[in-house]
């Protein structure tokens, strides 16, 4: 693990800050949007089945990981305040949006994320209601549903009153030291591999030249250049191997 600014991890890769692991989903809004790697906690979106999560349960339980990440060190300014479109599915916006810091993906993001977010135990809550009320009908009872995503990465919609896990999602400010396990290094190739030697030998063939030229006889002399060097080098393996 090395400590690297965010900005430089690349979408997809997995990093730790507080003490959580998160997913690069995307590089916006002068920020790193990141999605918890597993499953925080299971919990209700609204025990009154409401489906606008600007005053849903859910809210105080995303308050609670924000509270969470603050006593493991987490300052105001390592997370920006993202703004979450509520639009339902149906296209109403009778929900508007919702700023905080805290957030669930919504619906649009998973579609747009789905390829880079790993799938968990479990099935996990997303923001998007399905349907909001009805402007001209006193007809309420949809506006309960919300989306979730179920362990297969397939998504469905229940009641809000129901039970499903909570995967916090964060912008982070892409200034942000976190720890990031890079790919394993490559193998170095053979050419830099050789490169190397040959370089070490004609370093110690400089060397043994200056020991045998020191005396004053030897005024004038110089060794070889390396390329000089390095035929005579190459006939003498070739010879060898005849």
């Amino acid at each position: 693990m090395k400590n690297i600014e965010l900005r430089k991890v690349p979408c997809g890769e997995t990093f730790t800050v507080f003490g959580e692991e998160y997913v690069v989903l995307d590089h916006v809004d002068g920020g790193v949007l990141s999605i918890r790697k597993d499953i925080w906690k299971k919990a209700v979106f609204d025990r009154n089945g409401n489906s606008d999560l600007s005053q849903a349960d859910m809210r105080g339980t995303l308050a609670e990981y924000t509270e969470l990440l603050k006593s493991r060190g987490m300052k105001d300014g390592d997370c920006l305040v993202q703004h979450i479109d509520l639009k339902a599915t149906d296209g109403t916006r009778v929900y508007g949006h919702l700023d905080c810091t805290v957030a669930l993906l919504t619906l649009e993001q998973y579609g747009k994320y789905k390829e880079i977010i790993p799938k968990v135990d479990g099935a996990w809550w997303l923001a998007t209601p399905v349907w909001t009320r009805w402007l001209r009908s006193p007809f309420t009872s949809d506006t309960s549903y919300v989306w979730y995503v179920f362990s297969s990465g397939s998504y469905y919609y229940w009641n809000a009153s129901n039970s499903y896990g909570v995967r916090p999602v964060l912008n982070f400010s892409s200034c942000l030291l976190v720890s990031w396990q890079d790919e394993e290094p490559l193998d170095i190739p053979d050419e830099i591999v050789m490169k190397e030697k040959r370089w070490d030998a004609y370093i110690a063939y400089l060397n043994d030249w200056a020991d045998d030229h020191s005396a004053a006889e030897c005024y004038g002399a110089a060794p070889m250049g390396f390329d000089e060097w390095l035929e005579e080098e190459y006939e003498e393996d070739e010879d060898d191997a005849e």
